[in-house]
């Protein structure tokens, strides 16, 4: 009898064959991520352990306890690394405000039905000069099937991300699209097609033979679209 394994949550089944994607989300904020980091919303750990290759401190926060557990596991031999359960409110009762230097929020905030009071959270936790490095869904016109199943609530533009960060109180340093070759392969599978999942083999081709060229294009001058969203900003 074959058993199957329960799905993750938040679509994130099969993602870790996405190597240099994660790679390359690190990598757009450049030495902003430094230092003691909190990632939020950590998911698997896949962002944590590349942050881990690069800061002195990393917490991976995580709410969903299935995700949490996973992330000790992950690093349970890795000092670098601490792994908290629960939300932004969380991390400050318990470290208190003013104690990170960065926040890598990666495909998160769309969850959240009110993503201003989090931003305003994830202000508090940073000291003055900290940065908040953010990356999310983008277009509304790509919402689909995909968003839908994973639990999305919005897709970002760069003006709506930016109105977002001010409102909270961020200085915004950029807002940029990213991942223009994603968009495509999304709305075919969201919009068109109306699948609620892409395979995790589909999405290893991708990183390896497309992600590579894309990226590269991207380095060299800004794209006008994207399936994504990147910004970073500062409280000052």
């Amino acid at each position: 009898m074959r058993v199957t394994a329960t799905p993750l949550p938040y679509g994130l089944s099969g993602r870790e064959q996405a190597q240099r994607y994660f790679d390359w989300i690190v990598g757009l904020f450049g030495a902003a991520l430094s230092g003691h980091v909190l990632d939020h919303g950590a998911g698997t750990g896949a962002l944590s352990a590349r942050l881990s290759e690069r800061c002195e401190r990393v917490v991976a926060l995580e709410p969903e306890l299935r995700l949490f557990e996973q992330l000790q596991e992950r690093f349970r031999a890795q000092p670098g690394v601490s792994c908290m359960h629960g939300t932004i409110e969380t991390y400050l009762a318990r470290a208190g405000a003013g104690s990170l230097d960065a926040v890598l929020s990666s495909n998160v905030l769309e969850h959240l039905p009110n993503d201003v009071d989090c931003m305003r959270l994830i202000r508090e936790s940073l000291r003055p000069g900290g940065a908040f490095a953010v990356y999310v869904p983008a277009r509304a016109e790509l919402f689909g099937t995909l968003d839908e199943s994973v639990g999305h609530l919005r897709r970002y533009s760069r003006g709506l991300l930016r109105e977002r960060l001010e409102q909270a109180g961020f200085f915004v340093q950029w807002v940029r699209y990213a991942n223009l070759a994603g968009a495509l392969p999304w709305w075919v599978t969201g919009r068109v097609l109306k699948r609620p999942s892409i395979p995790g083999s589909r999405l290893g081709l991708f990183d390896r033979l497309v992600l590579p060229i894309s990226t590269r294009i991207e380095a060299l001058c800004p794209v006008p679209y994207g399936l994504n969203v990147a910004a970073l900003a500062r409280r000052l």
